[in-house]
């Protein structure tokens, strides 16, 4: 089992006493509540998924995949991954896992939907310039090629029920994309399958890693993308398809007409204001992947300078923080951004939540405006942030621009600001 797998699991919660663990070439499982037949079709599904993505498409896999599952009649049907080498798989039942015309779950599929984010994000570090939909799409695309490789190797004794599950490939998805009207994901996996189309398999990973050794723009990072995409494939028909694909798979992150104006920490009165919702007592935490934390904030007049922010939070993962950056945005009242601070996850230490305070450089607010802290969380890797019990403020989920739901409290997010000097007509210059 990797390291990574088995920290989550001391993070999570205890392993029952009653879980047992299923080896093979390539894949462990680490399994409650389900059958030792069911345990080795994972495996081998997932082993098979992983060896395709390396061998027919030149993804950087890892040489084995961990993989939990549990049974748990109170928690709903979920399958998700740490965008590395990890799966996690919960099920209220073990009868989940029949095939799928028999429990309308799609169990190898998404494993090889799972499998489809992993090469991607091994390669593509950064990839909040996708739309949801681009990222999803690209797993629903390379996840249904995957579905018929691992049919080719194993046939219908994949799965302890034997069943064509050649369905829940390419079939469905050609099916889905004669719709007449597509909705933005399906379009978006129909724009990654005419790129396939156009540069073939072997050149698709060699396009990922150009993507993210490219400088990108966030608020256009269109341009840098069209650069390393024709350097890695050129012609008309690549630029006739990025043409119609950008507009369906970029995210530009809005910028504010706010300016972004500074001043020197010096000039400060020294005398700010610590902002807050929260009544500094953690009823819950969370930890959001392909999300952020946002909080608003109000102040009065147009003379204030956001110095500091201050987190009630911890870190997870591996006992050293990662060599990478989070982002803190500071955005108007739309979620639109007025400045972006990339600072060190070393920021955060693993163990019980505690007050982090983030020095910033004193950047001006105006009266209504929003922080938003990005962690670009994993399964493996992220940043709990805690929230009080009741919502007195305008908390929500959601990063610049993608804006979401509200939790059920007020995340422990403070905002410290202070004026110049000069702004108190009654101060001694």
């Amino acid at each position: 089992m990797c390291l990574r797998a088995l920290l989550v699991l001391l993070m999570t919660g205890p392993v029952l006493a009653d879980s047992q663990v299923y080896r093979t070439d390539g894949a462990v499982v680490e399994y409650d509540g389900i059958g030792e037949a069911y345990a080795a079709a994972i495996a081998r599904t997932a082993s098979l998924a992983r060896k395709a993505a390396g061998e027919q498409f030149g993804f950087d896999m890892p040489d084995s995949v961990s993989i939990r599952v549990s049974v748990d009649p109170k928690r709903p049907l979920r399958l998700y991954t740490d965008g590395d080498r990890c799966f996690f798989l919960d099920l209220p039942a073990e009868d989940k896992l029949r095939p799928s015309p028999i429990s309308g779950v799609f169990t190898i599929y998404g494993f090889c939907h799972e499998t489809a984010h992993i090469a991607q994000y091994r390669l593509i570090r950064d990839h909040s310039w996708q739309t949801t939909d681009a990222a999803e799409a690209w797993a629903h695309y390379l996840g249904s090629r995957l579905v018929d490789i691992v049919y080719e190797q194993a046939g219908q004794e994949l799965w302890p029920q034997p069943y064509d599950y050649r369905s829940e490939g390419m079939q469905r998805l050609n099916r889905q994309l004669q719709f007449p009207q597509l909705n933005d994901r399906a379009r978006a996996a129909k724009m990654w399958l005419e790129l396939m189309q156009i540069i073939g398999d072997e050149q698709i990973a060699p396009l990922f890693a150009a993507w993210d050794q490219a400088q990108l723009d966030p608020q256009d990072p269109g341009a840098a993308l069209r650069a390393a995409l024709l350097n890695v494939h050129g012609g008309h028909a690549i630029e006739d398809w990025w043409n119609s694909a950008e507009q369906v798979l970029v995210f530009k992150q809005p910028r504010s007409g706010f300016a972004a104006r500074t001043v020197n920490r010096k000039d400060l009165s020294g005398k700010g204001e610590e902002l807050k919702h929260d009544d500094g007592q953690a009823a819950g935490k969370r930890s959001i992947a392909g999300s952020g934390h946002a909080v608003s904030f109000d102040v009065v007049g147009d003379s204030w300078y956001l110095t500091d922010v201050a987190i009630f939070a911890s870190r997870y993962g591996m006992p050293q923080p990662p060599k990478e950056n989070f982002q803190v945005w500071l955005c108007d009242e739309q979620g639109q951004v007025i400045r972006q601070f990339d600072l060190p996850y070393a920021s955060f230490q693993r163990g019980a939540e505690h007050w982090v305070r983030l020095p910033l450089e004193p950047t001006q607010v105006p009266p209504h405006f929003m922080v938003v802290f990005g962690f670009n969380a994993t399964a493996t890797k992220g940043v709990y942030v805690s929230h009080d019990d009741q919502m007195d403020g305008d908390s929500r989920t959601g990063l610049p621009g993608r804006m979401g739901s509200s939790p059920t409290g007020d995340w422990m997010i403070r905002a410290l600001v202070d004026q110049p000097r000069s702004a108190d007509a009654l101060q001694e210059k």
